[in-house]
């Protein structure tokens, strides 16, 4: 008996050594799997934020030469279009710099109010001397910093910094140029680095610009980092807790782990495509409102139409040319019979069909030298451009008929829908305000006489 305890004790002690040697083995398996497995998901981590860092700058880099590249488009259309309007013949080299003066003006404005991302924008600055110097520039666009433009630019150094040499000695060299610098954000006060895009437009000497600051770029790439490694920490912490409770076989603990990594890996990439797409998405969405902001600006919405303001910037023009040239145009300003009793009777449903009804009418009696808008209500503008005001009733008249044919219905009713055109020539000595309002007037009193009808204003006072 005492032969057999002693055995039975021995046998446990082996048994009982057998059980540690062999946990502290799977321990030791599991632990060095976890360091291993650790330290591959901090490397694929590392690569993958790094990939995402340069992915991320390449296209900041994308939008910002995208973004440049069709400020320049805009700008060799509106050179296009004003040469159009002033009728600049090829070769007339004042006539050209008068129209580039016009262009420079529009590109201008619309500069200033374009906007890119939050804190976005678009500078431009005129190289004055390409050799650098004190005032080798002068700064002509910039939203954030409108009380300085017309100031004169310094390529010597800026606290320490020269950003401006650096800019010019690119520009001169490549025509283009990528740069990093310190600059305040709008609205702060402390400076932060940028990264900016500039072009140069030799044809006005511009050199036109746009950046973003670094550190947006950063907090993507931060935030994408801290992720990773709360996941890491996480799937450690997992893969112990899963290799501590899987002793019963060694074959168990690398499936759970080669498991884990795969979905900690596979879950880190998917995360980066994901970013790459917000990034490509944001992009259009930029390149979509850019496009529908420029659309607005000179469209009706309802009828596709210029509205007011686009207009009276053509007409603006057209008094210009006219003064100079002696060239005649006229005015007309057309309204609705009896709209107020369409959208009364049948709702504004109709009242927006019949708009469009006439809009289209109008726009198909025009030619391509004139212009006709939506001037606000029911009532519409059309400039008829070197006509007379013989050729314009009779062009006028051909609109009034054009109208009173479109057809409209409503509750199974057809409309009789006709407009009422006042018409006035351009003066050389009167404003253009003075010009709408005889026309204007002329509308009034075709109301007056019974609607549907062409009615022309006599010369102004001044003429008689």
């Amino acid at each position: 008996m005492r032969r057999k305890l002693v055995m039975h004790a021995e046998a446990a002690r082996i048994r009982r050594g057998y059980y540690i040697v062999t946990l502290v083995l799977v321990v030791g398996l599991a632990l060095a799997f976890t360091v291993s497995h650790y330290s591959v998901l901090k490397r694929a981590d590392s690569e993958g934020v790094a990939r995402l860092r340069e992915t991320i700058t390449e296209m900041t880099k994308g939008f910002l030469e995208a973004s440049i590249q069709r400020t320049i488009a805009d700008i060799d259309l509106e050179r296009v279009l004003a040469r159009k309007e002033l009728r600049v013949a090829p070769g007339d080299a004042v006539a050209e710099a008068r129209a580039d003066a016009v262009a420079k003006e529009r590109v201008k404005t619309r500069i200033r109010e374009t906007r890119l991302g939050a804190d976005g924008y678009i500078w431009v600055h005129e190289i004055l001397d390409f050799d650098g110097g004190p005032n080798y520039a002068r700064r002509l666009v910039h939203r954030f910093l409108l009380e300085t433009e017309g100031d004169l630019l310094s390529t010597e150094p800026r606290d320490g910094d020269f950003p401006y040499l650096a800019e010019l000695e690119s520009i001169k060299r490549d025509g283009e140029a990528f740069n990093t610098y310190y600059f305040p954000r709008p609205g702060e006060q402390l400076p932060a680095l940028k990264l900016s895009f500039s072009r140069l437009y030799p044809d006005f000497s511009w050199v036109i610009g746009t950046g973003i600051f670094l550190d947006d770029v950063e907090r993507i790439v931060s935030y994408e980092t801290e992720l990773a490694e709360a996941n890491i920490r996480s799937e450690a912490a997992s893969s112990v807790t899963a290799f501590l409770f899987a002793i019963g076989g060694v074959l168990a603990i690398v499936f759970a782990v080669d498991r884990v990594t795969g979905r900690a890996i596979r879950e880190s990439y998917e995360r980066i495509q994901t970013t790459e797409q917000a990034l490509r998405d944001e992009k259009r969405k930029v390149e979509e409102a850019y496009a529908l902001m420029k659309n607005l600006a000179e469209r009706d919405e309802l009828t596709g139409l210029r509205n007011r303001r686009s207009g009276m910037n053509r007409l603006t023009i057209e008094a210009a040319r006219a003064k100079r040239s002696g060239a005649p145009f006229c005015v007309a300003i057309g309204d609705i019979d009896h709209f107020k009793a369409f959208n009364d009777k049948y709702g504004h449903e109709t009242g927006d069909l019949v708009l469009k009804n006439v809009a289209a009418a109008i726009e198909s009696g025009v030619r391509l030298e004139d212009m006709a808008a939506r001037w606000g209500g029911e009532e519409f503008l059309i400039l008829f451009s070197e006509d007379d005001l013989a050729g314009a009733i009779e062009a006028a008249e051909r609109i009034r008929v054009a109208v009173s044919s479109c057809e409209a219905q409503a509750e199974g009713t057809e409309l009789c829908v006709t407009i009422t055109l006042g018409l006035a020539q351009f003066d050389p000595d009167e404003s253009v305000e003075d010009l709408i309002a005889r026309a204007d007037e002329a509308m009034y009193k075709g109301k007056a006489a019974g609607r549907d009808t062409v009615v022309a204003s006599p010369p102004p006072l001044s003429r008689l």
